[in-house]
């Protein structure tokens, strides 16, 4: 038997996460549009660091599906239509059904606990008027039953969904989308997800998700100009 050679503690952050998550925030706030071109030496210089490295952290963008590659033409943040969103909340519906529907029987203190805290954590992110923040909570509140359902490829799923959803979002603020009551409709979807009818909390998905689709459909048609996808890439803060 080979014997597992000794490592070295692994950084908790390295300098590409920093710049990738730079980027990331930059999108889900707004601050860089959807259907934006990410010139590396524009990015480069703005976060001080080598176009290698920059690359590398946009290649983290593109296989979380914050970015799309176009042959000869560069890499642009994805941009999220109507139709798109109506293809991810149809398949959502979907998914997210089931995943209640397995767990109903076995959501334990452990995962009552966990979602109060998620809950708690998601309108702490609300109150602190961060964007990309507030998404990030919101989508790790609705992701615990994808990943405690017992169904293995339910968590990738979610993950590849929330992107799309939250591209979205960012939309909706830089269109000053019409906002509904956040934290009285999530404790609504919270109090039927710890109750005791399963028909009670599917009929509660199904409201919640309509109103969710129909929040971040607001301005997805609207056109580019308006919503500031120039092609310019609008200037970050280094990290």
């Amino acid at each position: 038997m080979s014997s597992i050679p000794k490592f070295e503690p692994v950084p908790t952050l390295t300098r590409r996460d920093q710049v990738a998550e730079t980027l990331r925030r930059a999108i889900l706030s707004g601050q860089i549009s959807p259907g934006t071109q990410l010139i590396e030496s524009r990015l480069a210089t703005d976060l001080g660091v080598s176009r290698g490295l920059l690359r590398e952290a946009i290649r983290e963008l593109i296989e979380s599906g914050l970015a799309d590659n176009r042959p000869y033409a560069g890499t642009f943040v994805t941009a999220v239509n109507a139709e798109t969103l109506r293809d991810v909340y149809e398949m959502r519906r979907v998914m997210e059904r089931q995943a209640y529907t397995r767990i109903w029987p076995k959501r334990d203190e452990a995962f009552r606990d966990e979602l109060k805290r998620r809950f708690d954590q998601m309108i702490e992110a609300v109150k602190g008027d961060d964007l990309s923040e507030e998404i990030r909570a919101e989508a790790h509140f609705h992701g615990l039953v994808y990943e405690r359902c017992g169904n293995h490829l339910m968590p990738a799923f979610w993950q590849q969904m929330t992107q799309k959803i939250q591209l979205g979002f960012a939309i909706c603020q830089i269109a000053h989308a019409p906002k509904v009551d956040f934290e009285e409709n999530h404790h609504q979807f919270l109090e039927c997800a710890l109750g005791d009818s399963l028909d009670e909390m599917l009929t509660e998905l199904n409201v919640h998700l309509d109103r969710g689709l129909a929040t971040i459909q607001f301005e997805t048609d609207t056109p580019a100009e308006a919503l500031g996808s120039s092609g310019t890439v609008v200037p970050i803060k280094r990290s």
